[in-house]
């Protein structure tokens, strides 16, 4: 009974994380993308495939479930690339995270496809099926194989990033056993402390976080909040070194006045987690620039530390 209880009080936290901020947090709208429909990629990895981006679709749990992808021109079917799976965050969708992060661009210039899934009524459930029906956990490993057959994926250099409410998923699939992932990389996420108790996967978990100090949303400082428990950043990173072995002092590197670096190295299999703070940023996925909110490019920091882990090496 109590279990159940702090699920239903942790729910809107994960479910539905307050709506509003910059990218992937969007209030829900009925609106469709201006974007034409495209047809569902239906491909599979040894046929040619059409570089750019396309919408494939797959049924999961007797659900259908769609997703953007982007192919870079550099694809062969004989050679096996990279795959990123981005996020999104509450009230948003797969292509609207495409338009806004660079991550397309990025692909095609370092050679990776990259994957925008899109979560059921726009959010994700990273708690059990029971509350809501979806079971959104289930789902990844379940895309994973999917794409597995439509394009030449590298089984070693799987990973997934995701914001906001897309985020708190990452930081739950990170915790699953046998995961197919690589590393991992949440942006304005945090790691929900009721989970703390189900969370020891027997490998180490190479983990990157991207947060703001001045968050009102997902607080640096954590706490008991009006949509639920949540650790705070320096604990839900203390969490991930210990879990990795990691030694307690990071290397810090600061990057201009308001952006720090910090980074755990030496840790079991080389699963490093790193940090980067934003001093007096809020709730947003920085984009590069200038500007007080894009004082990193996001999308590029999370490529470079996912460059540096495979699962040789991971896990």
């Amino acid at each position: 009974m109590r279990t159940e209880f702090c699920w239903r009080i942790a729910m809107p936290l994960l479910l539905g994380l307050v709506p509003g901020g910059l990218l992937g947090c969007q209030t829900a709208s009925n609106t469709s993308s201006s974007a034409p429909p495209e047809q569902p990629d239906i491909a599979t990895a040894a046929q040619p495939v059409k570089p750019g981006e396309s919408i494939g679709e797959l049924t999961y749990d007797g659900q259908r479930r769609t997703y953007t992808i982007y192919t870079p021109r550099s694809y062969r079917p004989d050679r096996p690339m990279p795959m990123v799976l981005v996020f999104h965050g509450y009230g948003s969708q797969g292509q609207e995270l495409a338009r806004g992060t660079g991550f397309n661009q990025l692909a095609e210039k370092e050679n990776f496809i990259v994957v925008y899934p899109d979560g059921i009524e726009r959010r994700w459930n990273p708690l059990n099926k029971a509350l809501t029906g979806v079971d959104d956990v289930g789902f990844v490993p379940a895309l994973v194989a999917h794409l597995q057959q439509i394009r030449r994926i590298d089984d070693r250099r799987i990973y997934a990033a995701g914001v906001s409410n897309g985020g708190f998923l990452v930081q739950r699939l990170a915790c699953e056993r046998n995961s197919p992932i690589a590393a991992y990389a949440s942006v304005v996420a945090s790691f929900p402390t009721l989970l703390q108790g189900f969370c020891n996967p027997p490998q180490p978990v190479p983990m990157l976080m991207i947060n703001g100090t001045a968050d009102e949303k997902v607080p640096w400082q954590g706490g008991n909040l009006f949509y639920g428990s949540i650790l705070s950043i320096p604990g839900t990173i203390d969490l991930w070194r210990q879990h990795n072995a990691c030694p307690e002092q990071p290397q810090v590197k600061q990057l201009g006045d308001r952006v720090e670096v910090s980074r755990y190295t030496n840790c079991r299999n080389r699963a490093e987690v790193e940090l980067v703070k934003l001093n007096g940023v809020g709730h947003i996925w920085p984009q590069g620039g200038s500007g007080p909110t894009q004082l990193l490019n996001g999308s590029q920091q999370i490529w470079s530390f996912f460059q540096r882990h495979s699962k040789s090496t991971a896990g």
